[in-house]
């Protein structure tokens, strides 16, 4: 993988999670200074549900402690790390998007328990410069059942975009 992926646990006021992707090299664009791209971010209330497997993550590949932040560096060639690390980050990003209680609840239900496969197919989604971030996103709201909450005037129209891929558009 060309990147290294982190884990940033900020602690203090409002409670944040991130999970980033950064450059494996440093000689590639952003350098050493910035993250290539953020995987998800979830603030505030909703961090208590990713917490557990925060956790786990710290306890598993350990952590950097700097100010109020704990940083969690998953290891570069180990699979299962890099898987654990996008599905946190995938649950960050699908939490911080949905609307209401039982959306958030079913949410992380969903993205906590998926398998390495279904994470390494979002991943692969996520990743591709055609589908893009926000088309992940609808797609795991939707599987997930917190759609039905994030949308609540209109219709969701489904639409033959290409002979494999459908688009959702909603028309209020």
């Amino acid at each position: 993988m060309p990147f290294k992926y982190v884990l940033k646990w900020h602690r203090g006021g409002e409670e944040r999670v991130t999970v980033e992707a950064w450059n494996r090299y440093p000689g590639q664009s952003g350098g050493k200074n910035k993250a290539a791209f953020v995987i998800g971010q979830v603030t505030g209330s909703r961090v208590l549900l990713i917490r557990d497997q925060v956790e786990k993550a710290v306890d598993t590949y350990g952590a950097r402690k700097f100010s109020n932040t704990l940083r969690v560096e998953f290891p570069l060639d180990d699979t299962k790390a890099i898987a654990e690390a996008y599905r946190i980050g995938l649950a960050a990003a699908v939490l911080a998007h949905a609307i209401g209680n039982g959306s958030v609840q079913k949410a992380s239900d969903y993205l906590l328990n998926i398998t390495d496969e279904e994470v390494w197919f979002w991943t692969s989604k996520l990743l591709d410069d055609s589908v893009g971030v926000s088309k992940v996103i609808s797609a795991l709201c939707i599987i997930s059942g917190t759609w039905e909450n994030m949308q609540p005037r209109g219709q969701i129209c489904i639409h033959l975009v290409q002979k494999d891929w459908l688009q959702l558009k909603i028309d209020s």
